[in-house]
């Protein structure tokens, strides 16, 4: 009798009846992908690169047969069952018979059999059942014999997911064929739960958005199957919920391209439509079921089932599409959505000006490897148990780095997957030419204890404006005597980025400040480097520190992602710009303007403003002049007959009076005091509307006449200060969103 695994939500009538009505597209992907592997067959001798993908034919076949009925389906799987079945091991080039290979193969030909076994003939039956058996006992055997230094215990990683995943299904289909498979069903729940248990909460993924895409799918397929077989409900986590969002903040402006941060094979194989389906289904995210419509109508699942660098890929996940796709999710565009993401778990923000097309894009990192959470508890897992759970091999060691993005346009890049880690190669900045952790390997993190990484210290979001504040001194080796690494950046409007970078030892260093973009720079003036990219010129303005020293570097990037394919090797050049002090020094400060603007068009000016307690510019462009500063510690910063405050930092429009500020209770501009908090605040003041975040219950002074407020659309007493034109009223922890009309 068929064993509905997956397939429990209805009757295989019903499926049937699905695929005639709700699900035709699923259904005419299904067996059109079914239908492909009528033409070849899998090597009769183990290759040796990877295997997984028969996994997933046969699943795509067995599927097709029990929908359609149509024998053609269920001869060519038993072709290639016999295939599979007949290699001794299932894997050659990394752990045979105990990682990804003999996993996929579990998942998918013991699908194959709790699905079409009861119609194969029982001889071909009989041998697939003991090669389960044979695989499934090695496997498990396996992670119990290395729990305490492989994928075993490696939560965090997409090997346990899938290795146990594998295990699961096939344990499930063998219940009733072998004593042994309720206890491996039993132990992959366990594992499950401790893997759901311990992931953050803001639905983050350090190995990246590419290995999100691979590994992804293997919390939710044990998940699902949990729930059917052994009424395990997995899916009340968090993590799972809101790991739709982390990954379309991680979308750039066309929601494609995408800030690859961690080992990513490119800029793109990072989408998979089963994940959309399953997600806005699970919990009825209306956006994910309309990303999903969107890249069918831009051609984005085409573009990838052709060209997406992730196996087995898109097209054989044909089967999982018909599955997991729930017509009853509304659509939901994401135009409703926050520009700004904050995911605190992996130090990373996320804003855009906008979710059009041409908008400006920028993604800021500052964490702790693994996440915060998963370096903690991984180190405190170890601690207890002498075990080795933290194989964050696919990080990087990129503490302060960024990812700027203009429509198309790349502006500052990352290196995606590479053979040697090295902090060479990301946005942010060297130490006497080293880097962060233990770079210069595959594994920058390994045997590094709790004490290192970065933090994510401040952030701020406001119509016009977007401030992140990381500090990274941690991430640096302690013979550096590094005390500070604090970087603020600040995207004001849609064509501005600044970057100030604080840094301070004890003894005398050589600071490499790196930009690493796609092309290469063209030096402007003595501190100005401009890049021409098809849509968008840059000029990068070096304020400060001044005189410096800037070379360029040309740099080839290379990974191989798979052992099982040797020779596949990934290729990229990208070009560093390198800006440094003159002289080696303890401390110093790096101010740096990126403007960003059409191509051919002229650029805005951008000029030192003299400034006490701080350093400061003046950017104008088409007439419209704005300022900014940063204080140096708790310094006072003075423009003299502009600016004055007691501001951490501070963006300003002069002529009209809008500001921005953090870390402030009093800020004067144009000489009339603007604004007053009784503890430190950050605020963004507009002529009509004000945002104001605190971290406690606050009194505010703003420079107006009598007016009617309202704070988060609460009306407020106003009390007023008729000799300075001020309202004075109160606030509560948090933001606050105010509003107001004159009286």
């Amino acid at each position: 009798m068929t064993n509905l695994l997956f397939l429990r939500a209805h009757s295989l009538e019903e499926w049937r009846e699905l695929s005639q009505t709700s699900h035709t597209e699923q259904m005419a992907r299904l067996l059109t992908q079914a239908k492909s592997y009528d033409c070849y067959l899998p090597a009769a001798e183990h290759p040796r690169d990877s295997i997984t993908y028969i996994g997933m034919a046969v699943a795509n076949m067995a599927l097709a047969y029990l929908l359609t009925e149509d024998e053609s389906y269920l001869n060519t799987m038993r072709n290639w069952i016999k295939v599979g079945i007949g290699y001794p091991s299932w894997g050659l080039a990394r752990k045979p018979d105990h990682d990804l290979d003999a996993a996929w193969l579990l998942f998918g030909l013991g699908l194959a059999y709790a699905w079409v076994g009861d119609v194969m003939p029982e001889d071909e039956r009989i041998a697939l059942r003991d090669k389960l058996i044979l695989q499934s006992i090695r496997m498990y055997d396996y992670a119990l014999a290395t729990e305490d230094r492989y994928w075993g215990s490696a939560y965090w990683q997409n090997h346990n997911w899938i290795c146990y995943g594998g295990l699961a299904v096939a344990s499930a289909a063998l219940l009733k064929e072998h004593t042994n498979a309720q206890g491996w069903l039993d132990r992959a729940v366990e594992n499950f739960k401790i893997v759901l248990s311990v992931f953050p909460e803001d639905g983050s993924d350090y190995e990246g958005v590419v290995y999100w895409r691979y590994g992804f799918p293997w919390l939710l397929i044990p998940a699902h199957l949990f729930q059917e077989e052994c009424g395990v409900d997995l899916h009340d986590s968090d993590f799972l919920r809101r790991s739709f969002h982390h990954r379309l903040h991680l979308g750039g402006p066309n929601l494609v391209d995408t800030a690859n941060f961690g080992d990513c094979h490119d800029r793109r194989s990072a989408h998979s439509r089963m994940i959309l389906y399953r997600l806005a289904s699970l919990y009825n995210i209306g956006e994910a079921q309309w990303l999903a419509n969107h890249f069918e109508e831009i051609g984005e699942w085409e573009r990838e089932g052709k060209e997406g660098m992730v196996k087995p890929g898109l097209l054989p996940e044909a089967w999982l599409d018909f599955v997991w796709f729930d017509p009853s999710v509304a659509p939901k565009p994401v135009e409703a959505l926050a520009k700004t993401a904050v995911f605190p778990d992996m130090g990373l923000l996320t804003t855009r000006s906008s979710w059009q097309d041409d908008a400006t894009y920028l993604a800021f990192k500052c964490g702790t490897p693994n996440g915060a959470r998963g370096w903690q508890l991984g180190h405190a897992i170890d601690r207890k148990n002498n075990w080795d759970t933290i194989k964050a091999s696919h990080e990087h060691p990129d503490e302060n780095s960024f990812i700027l993005m203009r429509g198309a346009d790349y502006l500052s890049v990352d290196p995606g997957y590479s053979k040697d880690k090295l902090t060479r190669n990301h946005s942010t900045i060297l130490v006497d030419g080293r880097g962060q952790y233990n770079e210069g390997g595959y594994n920058a993190y390994d045997g590094l204890d709790q004490a290192w990484g970065g933090r994510l210290q401040n952030w701020f979001t406001a119509p016009g404006l977007t401030y992140v504040h990381g500090e990274a001194a941690g991430a640096y080796h302690s013979d550096l005597k590094l005390s500070q690494y604090r970087r603020q950046m600040v995207l004001v409007g849609d064509d501005l980025v600044l970057i100030c970078d604080d840094l301070q030892s004890t003894t005398s260093h050589e600071y490499q400040w790196l930009l690493q973009t796609d092309t290469a720079a063209e030096q402007t003036s003595i501190n100005q480097f401009t890049y021409q990219n098809p849509g968008t010129q840059m000029v990068v303005t070096a304020v400060a520190p001044n005189p410096l020293n800037h070379d360029y570097r040309e740099i080839e990037i290379t990974a191989n992602p798979t052992s099982a394919k040797p020779e596949w090797i990934i290729r990229h050049t990208q070009h560093s710009l390198v800006l440094s002090p003159v002289d080696m020094c303890q401390q110093t400060r790096f101010l740096v303007a990126l403007d960003m603007a059409d191509a051919g068009t002229e650029p805005a000016e951008v000029i030192e403003l003299p400034c006490e307690g701080g350093t400061a510019v003046q950017i104008t462009r088409d007439g419209v002049t704005r300022i900014a500063a940063f204080a140096n510690g708790r310094s006072r910063l003075v423009i003299p007959e502009l600016l004055s405050t007691d501001a951490d930092w501070v963006v300003a429009n002069p002529a009209t009076g809008e500001f921005w500020a953090g870390g402030m209770t009093n800020l004067w501009l144009n000489g009339d005091l603007q604004a007053m908090a009784t503890t430190p605040v950050a605020i963004a003041r507009s002529t009509e509307t004000c945002v104001i975040m605190s971290c406690r219950e606050n009194w505010i002074s703003l420079k107006e006449t009598a007016v009617t407020l309202h704070c988060n659309n609460q009306p407020i007493p106003v009390r007023t200060d008729p000799i300075l034109d001020l309202i004075r009223f109160p606030i509560p922890a948090g933001e606050s969103q105010l509003t107001w009309a004159k009286d």
